[in-house]
């Protein structure tokens, strides 16, 4: 007897001092071993390691979030070679643009040499040649997949009105053009920025620095100068009837019309084609097939 309860005894971990225990009346000693242990192991506390187990270390349940850096990394395919390729694309591209705009001024007068009688015929002639060019390229891309359904069944009471400001604004302009001396025509085409910065104003609510007010406003100066230099004084405007520079500048009003109008268009197609760029050639060919409407009358 008094081997098993030394047995059952050993079981129980080191804090129970074996060698302290008296070792007179065994079978005592047994049965209050037996009272004083519970019937379940389960009930004995974590403390008691009455079998052996493998060590095994867990994770805690909730540990703490782990910050992490809001980091974005990308990788850019464009290498310096291509990026000064591009750079010089721009550049010729520009350059090209001064050239042509700079031809198509001095153009502009020259063909009004021969056709002074006939501006109306110019202006008219000018316009179906925009026509062709541009519905030309608009059904190409229409081809291409770049133009939709969508861009083509935006309202067209917006390109009525972008056709009739930009016939007047022709007629009107190759009409003073006619009649004006060529240094003076860049000069009065300059009111088309403050035009431009008005009808913004009004139209699409755009409100502007004071510096580019100023700048504005001293191009409208430097105009008024170069009218009133008069034909009185042997100037620029010397025996020219002064409603020809007003001819000029209403040109000047209509053409600046008819970009904001056009502005207004893009931003509105921007919300019916659900945040997709209106193409720009959808709006040049509706625009200039109405003026042609119009010039034809």
């Amino acid at each position: 007897m008094s081997f098993a309860a030394t047995s059952s005894f050993r079981s129980i971990p080191s804090r129970f001092q074996t060698s302290h225990l008296p070792n007179s009346n065994p079978p005592k000693l047994h049965s209050l071993l037996l009272m004083s242990l519970p019937e379940n192991r389960s009930s004995f506390p974590r403390s008691l390691n009455l079998t052996r187990r493998s060590s095994v270390t867990k994770a805690p349940l909730f540990s703490s979030p782990v910050t992490r850096p809001n980091l974005t990394v990308r990788a850019s395919s464009k290498t310096p070679d291509s990026a000064a390729a591009d750079a010089k694309l721009i550049t010729i591209s520009s350059a090209l643009t001064i050239v042509l705009a700079v031809a198509n001024r001095v153009l502009y007068k020259l063909a009004l040499v021969p056709m002074k009688e006939y501006p109306f015929f110019l202006a008219q002639f000018t316009t179906f040649g925009y026509v062709v060019i541009y519905f030309s390229i608009l059904f190409v891309r229409y081809r291409a997949g770049i133009v939709t359904d969508e861009m083509l069944r935006l309202p067209k009471s917006r390109f009525v009105t972008i056709g009739i400001l930009e016939a007047l604004g022709v007629a009107s302009g190759m009409a003073s053009a006619a009649m004006l001396p060529g240094p003076s025509i860049p000069i009065l085409n300059q009111t088309f920025l403050v035009w431009q910065l008005a009808f913004s104003t009004i139209l699409l609510g755009r409100r502007y620095a004071i510096n580019q007010i100023a700048g504005c406003l001293l191009v409208a100066v430097g105009v008024v100068v170069a009218v009133t230099s008069g034909s009185d004084t042997g100037q620029m405007l010397a025996g020219v009837d002064l409603m020809w520079p007003g001819v000029m500048v209403a040109s000047a009003a209509f053409q600046a019309g008819a970009s904001i109008i056009k502005e207004f268009v893009f931003i509105d197609a921007a919300k019916r084609l659900n945040g997709k760029s209106l193409d720009l050639f959808v709006v040049n060919s509706f625009g200039s097939g109405f003026q042609g409407q119009l010039d034809g009358f």
